[in-house]
């Protein structure tokens, strides 16, 4: 039975049956510079590396670290909490709840934490899960735990422990909505930093992994163990693109909310730098971009380019030398927004030193469904579609063209010929930039009505132009 469509991203070869001439394209996301500085005594250390990002009752929540430096030169970590109504102006609210500083009056809600999601099933004390790793010093306790909130601001601690490893750095538990279940990524070692995924039935009980295997304690014995193959790996550097001195520091995983069957991976790949031994000034030392990963089931990974989607900010701005997207994502019209911590210092440069970075969260965005297009040059190419059933009364398509450039579209038959009133002849062509996109056929009012129970194939054929979607509007 040829699948129900009602939006479709063109992130893979998912539904093109055939294609010509054109290429899939990856698009950037356009840099908006920082947005949360640390302007308090509280985040003097450092704001980032990791937070999230939650739309919740139609405004924009923001937690994020911010460290406080101490006289002995170490930090003492806390968790922040930012909100915005636009995505653009970001306050603090003074909450009363964390003492720093000598004072209550400042955005902290806890100690510690690596990501907030959201628990579509928890009741109203428990809409929020923040994920805490803890205990590194105490193998017999060290994991990872959770914590409930009814606010996103008052946390309560759970007792149990969840997963008997520290993983490091911004590991994730979210709920799932395909397949209606919890599922975490979680930085996994195998021997180089990679992505482990985890299907959970009960978010509060012992997570499974394979327990027979000998413990990898990277940090020494006297630590809690890093998880390695303990549990199966998604997602890894790959030589052939990165380089052998590369490895993937977060994941950054998200459903994409706004059409069915998409996940996105938004990764910090670390490329490594030479250690003092070897001619490098710091161990441990390098720069960290963003990239960009797509995925129809969160489980098999495709990068469709080797370059970043955020990379490196000129020398001596924010974002110069190390990226961290932050989980989560938002939109506030046609726009993705995404917020990332960027630093003008490399990995290893500790803050010992004049070259201490406390870092910046950065806004960067793209259109609507635009992370990836099929393109044209100016050869006019085609792609026409496997089956499906077009769930809908009209279509739009999510595109832009030169001002020579165009899109058309022809409506055919499952065995290829074009439907009466919709082939190409008859498609006006579209010309232009706009996620919403109507499709019309001379003659006719552009509806599909009588279209939407019998298996039709979509051809398109396009010119200087871009197609990052199609959707079916209506009904």
């Amino acid at each position: 039975m040829p699948p129900r469509i009602r939006k479709h991203l063109f992130i893979d070869d998912r539904l093109v049956g055939s294609c010509k001439g054109l290429s899939r394209r990856v698009h950037p996301a356009t840099k908006r510079g920082p947005v949360v500085l640390p302007d308090a005594p509280w985040e003097e250390g450092r704001v980032g590396f990791y937070g999230s990002i939650l739309d919740v009752d139609e405004r924009l929540h923001m937690w994020y670290w911010a460290q406080t430096p101490r006289h002995n030169g170490t930090w003492e970590r806390g968790l922040a909490l930012a909100v915005s109504d636009d995505g653009m102006a970001w306050t603090k609210p003074r909450l009363g709840v964390q003492e720093r500083c000598g004072s209550r009056d400042n955005n902290l809600v806890d100690t510690f934490g690596d990501t907030v999601s959201l628990n579509p099933n928890g009741g109203p004390d428990d809409r929020f899960v923040l994920l805490r790793p803890l205990h590194r010093e105490e193998p017999d306790r060290g994991g990872l735990y959770v914590a409930l909130s009814g606010d996103g601001i008052h946390w309560r601690p759970q007792e149990q422990r969840l997963f008997p490893f520290i993983p490091d750095t911004q590991n994730q538990v979210q709920f799932d909505q395909r397949l209606a279940k919890w599922v975490a990524y979680v930085r996994t070692w195998t021997p180089n930093r990679c992505v482990g995924r985890i299907e959970i039935d009960d978010l509060l009980s012992p997570w499974p992994f394979t327990d027979n295997l000998p413990p990898y304690h990277i940090w020494g014995p006297e630590f809690a163990a890093v998880p390695g193959d303990e549990i199966p790996v998604v997602f890894r550097a790959s030589p052939d693109i990165d380089g052998p001195e590369t490895d993937v520091y977060t994941p950054v995983v998200v459903e994409y909310p706004w059409a069915d069957d998409v996940y996105m991976m938004f990764p910090s790949m670390y490329a490594h730098l030479p250690p003092p031994g070897r001619g490098g000034k710091y161990g441990n030392d390098g720069h960290l971009d963003v990239h960009l990963a797509l995925s129809r089931d969160g489980i098999t990974w495709d990068r469709p380019d080797s370059r970043p989607y955020l990379p490196l900010g000129c020398d001596g701005e924010a974002d110069s030398c190390m990226l961290y997207m932050f989980a989560g994502t938002a939109r506030r019209g046609d726009l993705i927004l995404h917020y990332y911590c960027g630093y003008r210092s490399t990995h290893g440069a500790h803050p010992d030193g004049a070259e201490f970075e406390p870092g910046a969260i950065c806004l960067a965005t793209q259109r609507l469904d635009g992370f990836v297009s099929m393109s044209a040059g100016t050869d006019t190419g085609s792609l026409l579609t496997l089956p499906m059933i077009i769930s809908g009364e009209r279509l739009e398509l999510n595109m832009a063209t030169a001002a020579s450039g165009s899109c058309r579209v022809e409506i055919v038959e499952a065995t290829g010929a074009a439907i009466p009133g919709f082939a190409l002849s008859d498609c006006e062509p579209l010309v232009g930039n706009a996620v919403h996109t109507p499709v019309r056929w001379r003659g006719s009012d552009g509806g599909l009505r009588g279209l939407n129970s019998v298996p039709v194939r979509l051809r398109f054929e396009l010119r200087n132009a871009d197609l990052f979607a199609f959707e079916a509007i209506g009904q």
